[in-house]
């Protein structure tokens, strides 16, 4: 049967027209905003020594990490479940044939591998939200990856750590994984220093006043409303129903979970084509990909105020933890600070640094801009899977370069890659700067806006520090 579908559709498209074909593209879309695999984001940026300082020894890292890629969460899997009977309602409009616009249809190939396709049964309640198998071994290869480039730092000392994550399964797994890459599965790890700082780590989940005002705000997703309601993303859903030979739009929620399995698929199995991924154009997975940073922009980022003033949390833990490095003589233990965390957690931590901030704000309207297009908020290069970002506390010899004039320097990085902050040198600042701009904002970090009875004296006054920053960047 499957060679008879092949025949017919190999006829049908000598006889018509112009189809996509997402299985031979040599050059696929594959940024999908949270959902974006490591490799992707980071592919095509040059690798640099940035962490090569002349003249100066690394003493401290500070180190905030993503967990890599993960089976569906619990309340997504019934949903995607689903997509085998959608899968099995294609299959049967490409037998018939019958398409409204020809000019509009998978090649034979896109059919072939959709054809295939299963839901995998591992994919259950019992594992959800787990992470995959490439997960844990991309996650592995994060740790090798930094311990290479910071041996002095990361060493095989156990004493030389302390890791924080929250009381779950895929945390517990990541450390795991991190730590085997670290350790090369040594079976005394159970010695590092751990601790469970839930405050710390997912801060938004203990604030009620963000839950009332973010979260729960139907007007936190306004933007991103804006921008479905446009008549390009209805001709979006068109297309897209089009191509799968309905002669009917299909509803927006089931397009969105094909989308979460194109992009699940591309995760878990980075060499593999996601038969998924061929519903959609390359402008489709651009304008899925913009529709996810108007909400990350909204709900952890710039466009909401109180984001900024959650994210200082993770800012006055770096500022405390190389405070201490800084202030006592002789070197201290741990040198290394490893929090694994999930992607609201590092959206909220680089917002609070004033990095990726982009000259106008992101709205529904304005996807067609310079400014959007080019935009620095992007979740797909921020917080993909295995996302980190880090500041590494450098002492440095007097005399010993010319470009530094300050005994104590901070490499920023997000990704392995320097992060560009005004007023630094490729992501290396002066800890003078670093104690002036970031200090500030530690010393007046607390959650007690959190409240509603402190809300407004605690909002006003960190918010006049956001905004003083600002102007600085």
């Amino acid at each position: 049967m499957r060679l008879i579908l092949l025949g017919a559709l190999a006829i049908a498209t000598l006889a018509c027209c112009q189809e996509t074909c997402h299985s031979s593209d040599e050059d696929p879309y594959l940024l999908f905003g949270t959902k974006t695999a490591y490799t992707f984001a980071n592919q095509g940026i040059p690798f640099n020594r940035a962490h090569d300082v002349p003249g100066c020894q690394p003493i401290a890292i500070w180190l905030l990490i993503r967990h890599g890629s993960h089976n569906p969460e619990a309340d997504e899997i019934a949903d995607l479940q689903k997509l085998s009977d959608l899968k099995n309602n294609i299959i049967a409009n490409y037998r018939k044939g019958n398409f409204r616009d020809t000019n509009i249809r998978m090649c034979p190939s896109d059919v072939n591998l959709l054809e295939r396709w299963e839901w995998n049964p591992r994919q259950n309640i019992t594992f959800a939200g787990d992470l995959t198998s490439d997960g844990y071994i991309s996650t592995q290869q994060l740790a090798q990856a930094w311990k290479q480039k910071f041996p002095g730092l990361l060493t095989d000392n156990l004493h030389d750590y302390v890791f924080r994550y929250v009381n779950d399964q895929r945390s517990s797994t990541t450390f795991r994984a991190f730590t085997e890459g670290l350790f090369r599965a040594r079976e005394d790890t159970y010695d590092i220093t751990k601790e469970n700082d839930e405050k710390l780590l997912r801060p938004e989940k203990f604030c009620s006043s963000w839950i009332n005002n973010v979260e729960e705000n139907n007007d936190t997703l306004t933007q991103l409303r804006t921008f479905e309601s446009k008549q390009e993303y209805k001709e979006m859903i068109s297309n897209i129903s089009l191509r799968l030979g309905f002669n009917y739009d299909i509803q927006k929620e089931i397009m969105k979970q094909m989308y979460q399995m194109c992009r699940y698929n591309k995760a878990w199995d980075v060499s593999q084509i996601s038969p998924w991924c061929a519903a959609f154009s390359k402008d489709d997975l651009k304008r899925l990909e913009y529709a996810e940073d108007l909400e990350t922009y909204y709900k952890y980022g710039y466009g909401t105020p109180m984001n900024q003033q959650l994210g200082c949390t993770g800012i006055k833990d770096m500022m405390d933890f190389f405070k201490i490095h800084v202030e006592r003589v002789a070197p201290q233990q741990p040198r290394a600070r490893v929090q694994l965390a999930e992607a609201p957690q590092l959206l909220l931590a680089l917002a609070a640094t004033g990095a990726r901030r982009d000259a106008a704000p992101l709205t529904g309207d304005n996807y067609h801009s310079a400014v959007a297009q080019a935009r620095k908020w992007t979740a797909s290069s921020m917080a993909p899977f295995n996302a980190n970002f880090a500041a590494v506390l450098y002492k440095c010899t007097p005399d010993s370069n010319l470009q530094i004039n300050d005994q104590y320097q901070v490499l920023f990085m997000e990704n392995e890659r320097p992060l560009n902050l005004e007023d630094c040198r490729v992501g290396l600042c002066n800890y003078t700067f670093v104690k002036n701009r970031f200090g500030l904002i530690a010393d007046n970090c607390n959650l007690d806006f959190c409240n509603s009875a402190t809300k407004a004296s605690s909002i006003i006054g960190l918010s006049l520090i956001l905004v003083f920053i600002t102007k600085l960047l």
